[in-house]
């Protein structure tokens, strides 16, 4: 008699199991700001998702199956650093640029999907931004242009 209970309730863990959660979701991040990237007459714009606490800066584009071309992330820090970035669980081919404090690109590294190396720029920087790879290319930008930041950037946590 008490088999007859089971069978149902191994059915119904099943079927729960099974319509249950896939596994962890891309989150998105704080607020947005559009950025413009310039260099001489050489101008692109683009929005961007703010990175501003530590676990959004872990978080980064973690898991994101696609980056619309005039998006991206920029990664704000308390203060000068040093550290590497790397894109574990990170499905989109991307161009980190490691920004100066005055917003100046000092260094660009292309990053390749779910690879693990760290990617550590030279110097010291103080902000990341992350673009579908390639972008700077296509808007024929590279190290030296300037990322005009907006005044109203949140504090970094």
């Amino acid at each position: 008699m008490r088999l007859s209970y089971l069978v149902p309730l191994f059915v119904l863990s099943a079927a729960l199991f099974a319509c249950g959660d896939d596994g962890p979701k891309p989150q998105a991040t704080g607020p947005t700001r559009t950025l413009t990237v310039s260099s001489g007459a050489q101008q692109a714009k683009l929005t961007v998702e703010l990175a501003t606490t530590s676990g959004q800066r872990q978080q980064g584009l973690m898991l994101r199956q696609s980056l619309p071309e005039q998006q991206g992330m920029l990664f704000l820090f308390p203060k000068q650093e040093t550290i590497g970035f790397w894109m574990k669980n990170t499905y989109i081919p991307l161009t980190i640029a490691y920004l100066a404090e005055d917003g100046t690109v000092l260094e660009l590294r292309e990053a390749k999907p779910l690879d693990e190396t760290i990617l550590t720029p030279k110097q010291p920087y103080r902000w990341v931004l992350e673009v579908n790879q390639g972008w700077f290319d296509r808007n024929g930008l590279g190290p030296g242009a300037r990322v005009t930041l907006p005044n109203d950037l949140p504090q970094a946590e």
